[in-house]
């Protein structure tokens, strides 16, 4: 009678991938830590010792701040660390159609203004608006670029590895918390809303390009708004802009129609990534030497 041989593989724990909710929720305090350990020394050494004006601080504080961030999130990894790959499967006619996506967007988010949340960060950027050049710097190319590496390209890049079943978890978590670290209530609301869409853009095409872009071309209207428009835009309202409410609700019901069109045709043409269930792998082992001796 031939001996009962074992399987030689093996089902065994594997370490989720980083972060977790309960990790990603961590996020915010080492956010805190870091703009208290980094941010502060950078701003008293820029503003007191070397007297660089307040808006060239808040862009060195901004960025130092940043990557000090992504250096301690990836210390704190360590295996667990997902590689941020910044191309996807996007396709070309989409970054065609990211500056209707980004106006319709902005149009349908105005509605936000109505709600008049107070704006803590107004003074901030009435005082970056005056440098245009490094407002341009810190809001078209350093936030996007930034804020994308960490929230989509680190938090949700983890989060959908580890609730490859639950998405929208993964997705709202991340647009949560990208509302959140604006702590400033005239923001936070549009950016978790916009964090939604950056995250629904990174599920469907794995594109961290597309989601720089988007967020991109979204603070280069802001920047226009702030440096072009001036007093004179800022002292108008949605509905003053376009002439009457029936102007206005009729250009946000159709920018609506157009931003679910074009998201309907993402939804179309891509295909998200098909992660394995987290938690478990299967690995070969060794066999006894009682075994291999049987044999």
């Amino acid at each position: 009678m031939e001996p009962s041989v074992p399987e030689t593989s093996s089902i065994i724990h594997k370490p989720s991938a980083y972060p977790t909710i309960k990790e990603s929720w961590a996020f915010l305090g080492w956010y805190l830590l870091v703009m208290l350990v980094v941010g502060v020394p950078v701003f008293l050494l820029c503003e007191k010792a070397l007297n660089f004006s307040r808006p060239a601080t808040l862009v060195i504080v901004t960025i130092s701040s940043n990557l000090a961030l992504l250096g301690v999130l990836r210390r704190r990894a360590g295996s667990r660390w997902v590689p941020v790959r910044p191309l996807g499967k996007e396709q070309a006619w989409l970054y065609a159609a990211l500056p209707i996506v980004v106006l319709a967007m902005v149009t349908v988010l105005s509605l936000l203004d109505l709600l008049h949340l107070p704006n803590w960060a107004d003074a901030s950027f009435k005082e970056l608006a005056k440098t245009p050049v490094l407002a341009f710097g810190v809001l078209c190319v350093a936030a996007p670029v930034l804020e994308e590496l960490l929230f989509r390209g680190v938090l949700l890049a983890g989060l959908l590895r580890n609730y490859p079943q639950r998405p929208w978890v993964a997705i709202g978590q991340s647009a949560l918390l990208f509302g959140l670290i604006h702590a400033n209530p005239a923001q936070m609301v549009g950016a978790g809303l916009i964090g939604l869409l950056l995250g629904w853009l990174y599920y469907r095409t794995q594109s961290l390009w597309l989601c720089m872009a988007t967020h991109a071309l979204n603070n280069l209207l802001a920047f226009l708004g702030l440096v072009v428009g001036g007093q004179e835009l800022e002292k108008k309202s949605a509905v003053e802009a376009f002439g009457s409410w029936g102007a206005y609700l009729g250009a946000v019901a159709v920018s609506a129609l157009v931003l679910y069109w074009l998201l309907r045709r993402v939804q179309q043409t891509t295909q998200p990534p098909a992660y394995p269930a987290p938690g478990f792998a299967q690995v070969e082992l060794p066999l006894p030497e009682a075994v291999i001796a049987a044999q």
